[in-house]
């Protein structure tokens, strides 16, 4: 049995209703949701069908357009495109909260990137197809089930395989050398060292660290997963506190890193292939991958169950997963970890030897226990409440820290390690609020933040009415602690 329960998408059955209700409106979402396809329409009285045209593959992806323009060509010129009639790849990249509207308009051939939380999703709603022909087998055969502890491969409920891994990511920080030179501040080297008061110390005039907020970035998400799960509950939100407090934090992970690698910032929250990207560009930075804190992704590919292209869907798997397919995530625009070892025999691979050194360390590094199912069904309420706690009332979060940290700095009566520690233990402690539905106090526990992860999906009037009450109510904590620190 799989360790994911059926779930479905209240917003997705909304609008099949409304696509089977409505065919003239159609035409106007496929718009808005990433692109036209051109396409014929068959109606009946029931139900409207869409068939996307003929020699074009649709790909439903987070990846960026370097990774489309690397990707593209090549596949087009492979035997299989040309054997095909492949002579066009439509690329459709909304935000996750659209893949399920488009799966379920027919308007997707091929779902890749994205991180395994969104896939596990997709699963669970019955949106993927099976894997199981013989060329599906034979690709999957190719990919080692596990890479340094993470899941390669993906079955559903019933045993069935859904999505392997096309790339594998790790998750750490980009430093800024020269950032930290000028300063006189130390490399950190783990999420513990950047909960450091040091890294406060430049406040208020000058953060530190660059943090993206959570619900407009995957990968920082999953740094903040990794902190929660890897230090426990409660430590991983005082530790995200203190770093939030000495950080500012920027709308994207494209933002994010680009803090680091202009020397805005110090230190910036980095998926690695951002993070290798970085060195590439500025010899001042350097990607650093916390040992043993970490995990590895697997970043899956997979098609979409309501694909009317399958088999070829399933030639565009055979060429990804690939030792040639592998090897373009090498390319210098990329700077991607291969899924495949196969990858670094490739010329694209031979001409890259410090990415195959960092592959090895990538795969050598086993790092925390990472539990998919807690991330998947805590999620939404997870990246919310980060929003509402820490980007939406950070000037009070910084207020907070730099009032404890002068008092720990200062000549006069200063605070002990000690105190200081119990007064960031109470900044970053989770808030409790009255819940809008039940009216009764809730704190934020993982326990609760999975209870309401369903209604933070499902309902816009509930996400809005307690992510105000969160802000308010982390608001008044930081308020309240800093007027705890003794005076001098």
């Amino acid at each position: 049995m799989s360790e994911f329960e059926t779930a479905r998408n209240m917003k997705t059955i909304v609008c099949a209703v409304v696509v089977i209700a409505i065919v003239g409106v159609s035409a106007i979402a496929f718009v808005m949701l990433g692109g036209l396809t051109p396409t014929t329409t068959t109606t009946t009285t029931t139900t409207t069908t869409t068939t996307p045209a003929e020699g074009v593959l649709t790909i439903l992806t987070r990846h960026d357009v370097m990774i489309h323009n690397v990707f593209e060509p090549a596949f087009l010129a492979s035997d299989f495109a040309i054997a095909n009639g492949i002579n066009d790849i439509l690329w459709k990249t909304p935000t996750e909260d659209y893949w399920d509207d488009l799966i379920v308009l027919g308007q997707v051939d091929v779902c890749w990137g994205g991180g395994p939380t969104l896939f596990d999703q997709l699963m669970v709603e019955d949106y993927l197809e099976v894997l199981d022909s013989p060329l599906m087998v034979e690709v999957a055969s190719r990919i080692n089930s596990t890479i340094a502890g993470a899941v390669m491969k993906r079955n559903n409920s019933a045993g069935d395989l859904v999505w392997i891994a096309a790339a594998i990511s790790s998750f750490g920080f980009t430093v800024n050398h020269e950032f930290l030179d000028n300063y006189g501040l130390p490399t950190p080297m783990s999420w513990t060292d950047l909960a450091d008061p040091i890294y406060g110390s430049l406040l208020k005039s000058t953060p530190t660290i660059a943090m993206g907020n959570a619900p407009d970035t995957t990968s920082n998400t999953r740094i903040y997963e990794i902190i929660t799960q890897g230090m426990g509950w409660d430590t991983g939100w005082v530790t995200m506190a203190r770093m939030a407090g000495s950080a500012s934090i920027f709308g994207g992970s494209v933002e994010t890193q680009n803090a680091a690698e202009t020397g805005q910032v110090g230190i910036s929250m980095s998926i690695d292939f951002y993070g290798y990207g970085t060195q590439y560009r500025n010899p001042d930075c350097e990607y650093i991958l916390p040992e043993g804190e970490s995990i590895v992704n697997g970043d899956p590919i997979a098609i979409s169950s309501t694909s009317s292209h399958k088999d070829l869907a399933e030639g565009f798997l055979d060429f990804v997963l690939s030792s040639y397919g592998q090897s373009l995530w090498l390319s210098t625009s990329i700077n991607r970890m291969p899924v495949m070892k196969e990858a670094f025999d490739e010329p694209l691979g031979i001409a890259a030897p410090e990415l195959y050194a960092n592959y090895n360390q990538t795969i050598a590094n086993v790092g925390i226990y990472f539990n998919d199912t807690i991330s998947l069904g805590s999620k939404i309420s997870f990246i919310h409440y980060f929003e509402a706690v820490f980007t939406d009332a950070h000037s009070e979060l910084v207020d907070c820290w730099d009032a404890i940290l002068k008092a720990y700095t200062r000549d006069n009566n200063p605070i002990t390690l000690t105190e200081l520690n119990d007064l960031a233990t109470l900044m970053g402690a989770t808030v409790t609020v009255e819940d809008p539905n039940t009216h009764v106090m809730e704190k934020f526990t993982l326990a609760y933040a999975t209870e309401i992860n369903g209604d933070m999906y499902s309902s816009a009037s509930f996400l809005s009415a307690i992510k105000t009450a969160w802000t308010a109510a982390a608001k008044a904590q930081y308020l309240s602690v800093m007027a705890s620190v003794p005076a001098p």
